[in-house]
């Protein structure tokens, strides 16, 4: 039975992932190898800690105790979402995060969720230290999100190009002004992050300062970080305020 409920729920997020990848490629939010995702199974996925011999360690830039021996999936460094659809098991990888909180392992999967025998020759998303710290910032706060999204959504990077919105309490007024299901979906607001280079562990520490009374996080003329409990209702988010965004723009064409 617990083999059964390990390899369904693998095979569940494969069928999400790949679902979610399609929409971000159909927007034009995942340009090249744009977008990450990740999501922690801890609980759900009953991983075989004595197969993880075999991989290699690596470092973490610190200790993350609120992981510890946490399973996650992370899309790989590279992938591009227009390919993930239907074959997520060669784009998406699966992490083990060591009982110390201070190392990782990554590895693949194949298609039925086991461990593959298979060489996995990619490696995490180049956001994998915000995707970590922000699982971790989950975790202690003891939150019922597991997913999170990141995407490159148009109209929300043309709108941070603007130096009127690159202030938080504006941006979130024009949202809220532009669609009113943006107040009603998202009532806390957006969170900003000046620009900063990505991947870095200065952006990451800059959206768990907000990760606390913000679902959904805006880098300035980047794209958008979003949490919540399944990787739809991280991409709902951003859809939303991807609309509103959209709203001003056609509205400006018109006045």
């Amino acid at each position: 039975m617990r083999k059964k409920k390990i390899q369904n729920s693998v095979k569940k997020q494969f069928k999400e992932i790949s679902e979610i990848a399609g929409y971000l490629w159909e927007r034009g939010w995942a340009e090249r190898n744009a977008g990450n995702l990740s999501v922690n199974l801890t609980g759900i996925y009953y991983i075989d800690v004595t197969k993880m011999e075999k991989f290699s360690v690596n470092p973490l830039n610190k200790t993350y105790n609120n992981l510890k021996n946490n399973f996650l999936l992370v899309s790989s460094a590279g992938s591009r979402m227009r390919e993930i659809p239907g074959e997520p098991h060669k784009y998406i990888l699966g992490l083990y995060i060591s009982g110390s909180g201070r190392h990782y392992k990554y590895f693949g999967l194949n298609k039925n969720g086991k461990i593959s025998d298979n060489t996995f020759d990619k490696q995490p998303t180049s956001e994998i230290l915000t995707h970590i710290a922000y699982h971790n910032l989950l975790k202690k706060t003891g939150s019922k999100f597991r997913a999170i999204l990141h995407s490159h959504p148009t109209e929300i990077i043309a709108l941070t190009h603007i130096k009127e919105f690159t202030k938080a309490k504006k941006l979130n007024e024009l949202l809220f002004k532009m669609h009113p299901e943006v107040k009603l979906f998202i009532p806390e607001g957006a969170g900003l992050v000046p620009f900063m280079d990505s991947g870095s562990e200065t952006i990451a520490t800059a959206t768990l300062k907000l990760a606390d009374k913000h679902r959904i996080i805006i880098w300035e003329k980047h794209g958008c970080f979003a949490a919540e409990e399944t990787l739809s209702g991280a991409f709902e988010l951003m859809d939303i305020l991807t609309k509103s965004a959209k709203i001003f723009f056609l509205a400006n064409n018109f006045s």
